[in-house]
């Protein structure tokens, strides 16, 4: 890379690019949701679309805010430009999954943390011996359209900024820690 200009141009096409292939996959999504199969596709794979539309969004602003040398790192490797993006779907996926544990509910819920920001989602009835297939966890849903909004929005917040996630994953983690025995100091030496 010549300059720090070139070094910008080209991460900002790879991210252009990047997102015209995660808005067309969104666009497929709803295309197959509408005519093919609108009973059994879930709302996970568009989570995880927009999750890496949110982290796109966050490498496209530390890019204008970003230290001279961390430009040129993601110009010189591509994997280091899309890394921010799958990030982000990762980030979503695994928010998602807090939704629909019940870790993260709507109002009404019994979650860890409830809030009407959150989405509620349908939950198929409990059975003895009933064993789930995975048509059948991807085709969980938030229970109505304002759900799937909300939980569109808290995907897109966990792709552009991870303290969302990880804030949680914390707090369960000391909430996991404050129920067992804490680890007793090893005895000192006289």
């Amino acid at each position: 890379m010549n300059t720090l200009d070139d070094a910008i141009e080209l991460v900002l096409r790879r991210v252009f690019l990047a997102q015209g292939v995660l808005v067309a996959g969104l666009v497929a999504l709803v295309l197959i949701g509408q005519f093919l199969s609108p009973e059994h596709l879930g709302s996970m794979p568009a989570s995880i679309l927009v999750g890496a539309l949110g982290g796109s969004l966050s490498l496209l602003r530390r890019l204008r805010t970003g230290d001279h040398h961390g430009v040129v790192q993601m110009a010189r490797s591509s994997p280091a430009t899309y890394m921010p993006l799958v990030y982000g779907g990762l980030m979503a996926g695994v928010a998602y999954l807090l939704f629909m544990s019940g870790i993260l509910t709507g109002e009404g819920g019994h979650g860890l943390f409830t809030s009407n920001l959150f989405p509620n989602f349908t939950f198929l009835p409990e059975a003895e011996g009933l064993r789930l297939s995975m048509r059948e966890v991807l085709g969980l849903r938030p229970k109505g359209v304002q759900d799937l909004g909300k939980l569109l929005v808290w995907c897109f917040v966990s792709g552009y900024s991870e303290s969302f996630v990880v804030g949680v994953l914390n707090t369960l983690e000391r909430q996991r820690g404050g129920e067992e025995n804490p680890p007793t100091d090893p005895p000192k030496k006289p």
